[in-house]
């Protein structure tokens, strides 16, 4: 999988990752990108469980800035650090669009969404369709090239081929 060039070609890309080698292919793509400004966004792991795990696998966490939805869930946690700001749930899908608009008017070369398919562990399908499609839209009429991750998980599939229809090209690993 080659993600620069398929970026290169595309302003916004799906990938569709196994549970199984998620992580790690997670690690190279930011790898890959993180050569340039990256703003990631998280719903999953923590900004500090993420940043340890990229630390290990040599990602250049300076040209990175992240969108925590997982950790104020977890614990009490501040509204932001240097490096990352921190949303109330990854259900609170007014906030957090908000959030990343201010992000890319900042002209951040990426934004990595990861990843679309937790979303519907808090909101309903056809909110979550709503959100991906628009927030698809919001980085197609800014400068910044967006990558959404998606589980290849079965009960899922509806989501995954709604997003298809909306992004400029879809990357599914086996």
């Amino acid at each position: 999988m080659d993600i620069e060039k398929t970026l290169a070609e595309n302003k916004t890309v799906l990938i569709v990752l196994p549970s199984s080698d998620y992580h790690d292919i997670l690690a190279d793509v930011t790898k890959k990108l993180s050569k340039k400004n990256v703003c990631y966004v998280t719903l999953n792991k923590t900004f500090y469980a993420l940043t340890e795990q990229f630390k290990k696998k040599k990602v250049k966490l300076e040209n990175m800035v992240f969108i925590d939805a997982i950790s104020k869930t977890i614990k009490k946690s501040e509204d932001q650090t240097e490096s990352c700001y921190f949303v109330s749930s990854p259900g609170a899908l007014t906030e957090l669009s908000i959030v990343i608009s201010k992000f890319i008017g900042h002209g951040f070369d990426y934004l990595i969404f990861d990843s679309i398919t937790n979303l519907l562990t808090y909101r309903k399908p056809n909110v979550v369709e709503k959100f991906v499609c628009n927030l698809i839209n919001k980085v197609k009429a800014s400068k910044t090239k967006g990558i959404f991750l998606a589980l290849n998980i079965k009960e899922q599939e509806a989501l995954i081929k709604k997003a298809s229809m909306f992004v400029d090209a879809v990357i599914e690993i086996k």
